[in-house]
């Protein structure tokens, strides 16, 4: 952002000896041919005659930050300094501040460039570099202000906004930023670097068509921009667009195969647009191309894991493994190996991902899912905490924390862990269902209800996700927004067995027994082995005293799946209702074992004792 300016300042040099003067004006001769060795070499000759001239040090130093010497131009700024602390010398200051941003000094670049002002309180530029300097210490407050006071005094200038707007961007003021980027591109329309990141910031409200619309203008002026590809894929993938993903992943490929982790990011496209066999495809073609390429392998097996080809997958990350073993290749065998439940060999992976790399924050959100299904969540919750210290703005991390404190019943834990993820990443929609779980626990039923709404505003493709809704809103007694939820779901997917068992379940609870029914009867003709249907079909015939066909109906549901508490406690309601006492004892009993703490069968259990 900043450039350094190489300047010439002409000074009558009439008391010095002609040889000095003679090697100055040889000196800047040669710097304004950018000749700064040779201009250094003069500059050195010049000092060596008067070496108490703050001008000539003031020279060379630019000559050295010109040629990338910042080290040695700081040195002779404070030389220049030295022998001419007055106001004159005010540029000593200012490029020596400069030399110390150029050299990573930020902070010494920051107090210069506060020396400079105290002398030119009214120029903007020095305004702009302080404000980039103190970005770079991410004191983007501090730098706010200075482009505020910059742009008072140039209002015209587009740079002074598209940099507010980036700081603004980097406190998370999107909408700030947005409106700054908005007046930078009326400035200066044709550049391309205003609309990329005014893109950025789009993403991230997240407004992604917006985004995309943006990332396409960029490309329209710099069809070269691999970032701005890249990351258009990401905002078509935000929004389920993976065709569109796909296309521009391999497109950003072709312009630079290195951008980090792209691989990855095709591989997860292509798994989530069914496209299996183009997946399988494109990366058994490049590992034809390239054997060698310990990548590729990586991506083929972080492919084939997402397609449930484990054993496949795992081949992949041994090759990987085999040809570069690295943290990541060890972190996605760890996940491979947890999912097929081979708990220590994936924590064997886990611990040499984090030794090989100890930053690695998905090493350590993998090793957390293993403990917790080793059952330690002591350590479950140590592993996600350090890969949030590693990452702040992991989303995942902060939902498997959510998840880990709902297991520990700290529902205020897992609240706070959700917001946090939901304001990292407000596309995810599966956090949002925990929330509102988490919220209708917490007795925040209009939270709930905002949560659950707001998921079904978000159109996603996961029709399990909606199932899963609909089964909180009914624990949440929200029947005539799930029976409105599901009447749309129905029509736009009318074939989801799923999706009539929620409705039916909503009208049922509204009193229409006779319709519930009619939907667990079409969920039974798309699903002939749905547990969920047979059970609740059961439940609406116990409203009709149907317990005959009650009880023939939780016994298939029973028969299909006999670790739900719920399905045997139903059943020892239809017993108790048809007095077959001990039946009915015999099945609280079974629904205490599969789950202690189902409170209203402790609470039969514990009446038929008296």
């Amino acid at each position: 952002m900043i450039r350094s300016l190489f300047i010439l300042l002409l000074f009558p040099f009439c008391c010095l000896a002609q040889s000095v003067e003679t090697y100055i004006q040889q000196g800047n001769t040669k710097a304004s041919a950018k000749d700064y060795k040779g201009a250094i070499v003069d500059f050195t000759k010049a000092i060596e005659q008067d070496g108490k001239n703050a001008k000539i040090y003031f020279y060379r130093a630019n000559a050295y930050s010109a040629n990338n010497d910042y080290p040695s131009a700081i040195k002779d700024f404070t030389r220049s300094i030295e022998f001419d602390p007055s106001s004159a010398n005010m540029f000593a200051y200012y490029y020596r501040g400069n030399s110390y941003n150029a050299n990573k000094n930020y902070a010494e670049a920051v107090a210069d460039y506060t020396k400079a002002l105290y002398i030119s309180p009214k120029n903007a530029i020095l305004y702009h570099y302080r404000a980039d300097a103190k970005s770079n210490l991410k004191d983007y407050t501090g730098a706010i202000e200075d482009f505020n006071r910059a742009i008072q005094i140039s209002p015209n200038d587009p740079s002074l906004f598209e940099y507010r707007g980036v700081a603004r961007a980097n406190i998370g003021d999107n909408k700030g930023a947005i409106a700054d980027y908005d007046i930078a591109a009326k400035l200066d329309p044709e550049n391309a670097d205003i609309i990329f990141y005014r893109a950025n910031a789009k993403g991230n409200i997240p407004d992604f068509k917006g985004a995309i619309a943006d990332y396409t203008k960029t490309l329209a002026m710099n069809p070269q921009n691999a970032a701005a590809v890249f990351y258009r894929a990401n905002a078509h993938g935000n929004i389920n667009e993976y065709a569109e993903a796909i296309e521009d992943y391999k497109k950003a490929i072709s312009i630079d195969s290195k951008i980090p982790n792209i691989y990855k990011y095709l591989a997860n496209a292509l798994a989530k647009n069914g496209d299996t066999k183009v997946a399988l495809d494109f990366f058994g073609d490049r590992i034809k191309a390239d054997p060698k390429n310990a990548d590729l392998y990586l991506y083929d097996g972080i492919v084939k894991n997402n397609l449930n080809d484990k054993e496949g997958a795992i081949a992949d990350f041994d090759k990987a493994i085999e040809l570069k073993p690295n943290s990541e290749a060890y972190q996605s065998r760890a996940d491979a190996k947890l999912n097929i439940k081979l708990y220590d060999d994936a924590s064997d992976d886990a611990d040499e991902a984090i030794d090989l790399d100890a930053k690695n924050s998905y090493a350590f959100i993998t090793r957390s899912r293993i403990k917790l299904k080793l059952n330690d969540t002591s350590g479950a919750l140590k592993d996600i905490n350090t890969a949030i210290e590693i990452n702040t703005l992991n989303d995942y991390a902060f939902s498997i924390r959510g998840d880990i404190n709902t297991i520990l019943r700290n529902d205020n834990a897992a609240l706070a862990a959700y917001n946090k993820a939901i304001g990292d990443n407000p596309g995810n929609t599966e956090n949002y269902l925990k929330r509102g779980g988490t919220r209708l626990r917490l007795g925040d039923r209009a939270g709930a209800l905002q949560d659950f709404k707001k998921l079904g505003d978000l159109n996603s493709s996961d029709k399990y996700l909606y199932i899963r809704l609909g089964q909180l809103m009914a624990k949440g007694s929200f029947f005539n927004e799930l029976q409105t939820l599901f009447n749309n779901l129905i029509t736009r997917s009318p074939k989801v067995a799923g999706f009539y068992v929620n409705r039916g379940i909503a009208r049922e609870n509204l009193d229409n027994v006779t319709g519930a029914i009619a939907d667990y009867n079409e969920a039974l003709t798309l699903d002939t082995a749905s547990a969920e249907a047979y059970q609740n079909r059961g439940h609406a015939k116990i409203a009709l005293s149907d317990y005959e066909g009650a009880l023939k109906d939780i016994n298939k549901a029973i028969s299909l799946r006999d670790d739900d508490d719920e399905a045997f406690f139903l059943r020892a309601s239809v017993k108790l209702a048809t007095k077959d006492y001990q039946g009915a004892v015999d099945d609280y009993n079974s629904t205490l074992f599969i789950n202690l703490d189902n409170i209203k069968a402790r609470c039969r259990a514990y009446k038929r004792r008296f």
